[in-house]
């Protein structure tokens, strides 16, 4: 009995050290949760109610070469944006989504769409609508019960005075992409829902515009409230910059197109400063600031003139006649006479071919060949110089490689080189092909900064500069400038100096008594240029260009401006181009440029 006792009371320590390390274990367990890991798990909770925003600072006002007008500034736009990850979700989250569409007159999907594109995290906000009116806030504070998740902002937006008139140049401004956040996210001013440059200056430099962000601490309770906000750190608003552009100029050579699709460049030679530089047919960058429909994008991308190509830089086009200043340059470096005569019938015999002349212009000169554009005495003297030494002057003039003016996207031209011709046509180089070459027909290509550039150089004797819009960056107070881009030679065309003032006589002669006489008699101011009409396909009418500097005859080489001016299918270079160019360089010494035309020799 008394050894069945001592069993059983062994049994009950057992079962009692069972139980009591059980409970030691649940204890430790307790205190290791509530009292060892607390502070982590309150952290947790405070983040789960906690929110960083980061604070987008105003970009740079952007003004022209003046500081007379602003082409770009900040306006001040109430906004409603969403938080995602603080939606309801399920049949609530619906809810909320239907509420908001009929809020503001859009649907569901659109909406949905939008939280689609732009969620990049659950708790960066997505602007939905900008620029509420005063009726939609009054309905959304009475109602916001109705949405959880959905928040009125007070957000900087982006405005631009000339609206399609500069729309290739400055470009517009968006939400930032997914594609572009997983190129810029290293950098820690881009960041889910960052505001980023999309086309033009914008874009190109959109790092020295946007300013440096704030953060903002905002508290929400476990229903997406908010209780309270303070910021961090307060956004640094970004200097503004100063472009090379006149904006008199750039708003009246948009004008001047009339809705025409074409482009013009007008730039001053000895510096490489871009005055203007126009793309038809536009587009309001406006409708991008902030937050658009797919819808509106659509409508614009798919347009069949195509708003959104920078034809200015973009545009490939046939250089036609205005090519022949080339081939005259390699003929001036050849040594022929510029009084030997050749005799134009209308057309010439190349091998088996008949070559046309766009007139019978019997005996033409040097002069005469380019004031008439005369295409059989290039004909003739294409054949006896070469196409090795005209395609040798293109690659000094740099037709076929970008101008490095500071906007992205910009296309090069084309120079047949006889490896690329085989390729494309499988048979050698002919005397017909070196013909072609020397009126700027056959396979030639160029862009209308790129010929704006080629002829600059003819304007500054035989100096290439980089064309560029970006003048300075200044201080917002006392506008003391804080860093100022300088002119960049690229290269130099070696020629004697008496073979420019050659050429450049040669086209003052187009007119004064070429293809473009009548310009004499539209302004006071001399001017020297070229006229070209393109070919554009068949049955299709031929582009018009025209490429000229002024005022002939300046002693001093700050006073010159080149214009060049492409109006596709729009005929004849005189016709179409040239009156657009010659109103322009008029404006430009009348008004913001004033000279005095009777210094100059007529």
């Amino acid at each position: 009995m008394q050894e069945l006792t001592k069993r059983s009371f062994t049994k009950i320590k057992i079962i009692f050290g069972i139980v009591y390390g059980y409970m030691a274990i649940a204890l430790a367990t307790v205190m290791f949760f509530q009292i060892i890991r607390s502070v982590e798990y309150f952290q947790k909770a405070q983040l789960n109610r906690a929110r960083v925003r980061f604070i987008p600072a105003y970009r740079s006002v952007i003004y022209d070469r003046n500081l007379q007008t602003q082409l770009a500034y900040n306006v001040k736009s109430l906004s409603l944006v969403v938080i995602p990850g603080l939606l309801p979700s399920g049949t609530n989250r619906t809810m909320v989504i239907e509420n908001l569409a009929v809020l503001l007159n859009t649907s569901s999907s659109n909406i949905n769409a939008m939280i689609e594109e732009q969620a990049l995290d659950k708790f960066t906000p997505i602007v939905i609508a900008s620029d509420i009116d005063a009726k939609t806030m009054v309905r959304f504070a009475e109602h916001q019960e109705n949405f959880p998740g959905v928040y009125m902002e007070n957000l900087p937006r982006r405005f631009y005075p000339l609206a399609e008139k500069a729309a290739h140049l400055l470009g517009y401004t968006g939400i930032i992409s997914k594609a572009e956040y997983q190129q810029l996210k290293d950098d820690p001013e881009y960041y889910a829902g960052a505001i980023v440059g999309k086309m033009g200056i914008e874009k190109q430099y959109d790092k020295q515009l946007r300013g440096k962000k704030g953060i903002m601490n905002r508290v929400v309770d476990a229903k997406g409230k908010l209780i309270r906000e303070e910021i961090a750190e307060e956004p640094q608003h970004a200097q503004p910059v100063v472009l090379t552009i006149d904006a008199r100029l750039q708003a009246m050579a948009y004008d001047l197109l009339a809705g025409r699709n074409g482009a013009v460049v007008v730039s001053k030679p000895y510096t490489g400063e871009v005055l203007a530089l126009v793309s038809s047919a536009s587009f309001n960058p406006n409708v991008f600031s902030d937050r658009y429909s797919r819808e509106e994008f659509y409508i614009i991308r798919d347009n069949e003139n195509k708003p959104f190509l920078n034809r200015a830089i973009q545009g490939i086009y046939p250089p036609s006649s205005t090519f022949k200043l080339i081939s005259a340059v390699a003929i001036l470096a050849s040594g022929i006479d510029v009084n030997r005569i050749v005799y134009c019938r209308g057309s010439m015999r190349i091998a088996n071919r008949i070559f046309n002349c766009w007139d019978v212009h019997h005996a033409e000169n040097f002069f005469d060949g380019i004031a008439n554009s005369c295409d059989v005495y290039f004909y003739t003297m294409g054949l006896e110089v070469g196409k090795d030494k005209i395609l040798a002057y293109a690659r000094d003039f740099g037709i076929q490689e970008k101008t490095g003016i500071d906007l992205p996207g910009e296309a090069k031209g084309l120079i047949p080189e006889e490896a690329w011709f085989k390729r494309r046509y499988n048979r050698p180089w002919s005397p017909g092909d070196t013909a072609n070459i020397s009126i700027g027909q056959g396979d030639l290509l160029i862009t209308p900064v790129g010929l704006n550039k080629m002829t600059a150089a003819i304007a500054n004797r035989g100096t290439v500069y980089r064309p560029f819009l970006l003048k300075a960056i200044i201080d917002e107070v006392t506008r003391e400038t804080l860093w100022e881009n300088k002119p960049q030679v690229l290269r130099k065309v070696v020629l004697p100096e008496t073979s420019f003032d050659l050429l450049q006589k040669a086209m003052y002669k187009v007119t004064t008594e070429g293809t473009a006489r009548w310009v004499q008699y539209a302004t006071p101011y001399p001017i020297a240029g070229k006229t070209g009409t393109g070919e554009a396909g068949k049955d299709k009418e031929t582009h018009a260009l025209f490429t000229a500097f002024a005022p002939y005859g300046s002693s001093n080489p700050e006073d010159y401006i080149v214009v060049t001016v492409v109006v596709e299918h729009g005929g004849g270079g005189s016709a179409a181009a040239a009156p657009i160019a010659v109103k322009l360089i008029d404006y430009y010494f009348r008004e913001i440029h004033p000279l005095n035309p009777n210094q100059f020799k007529r």
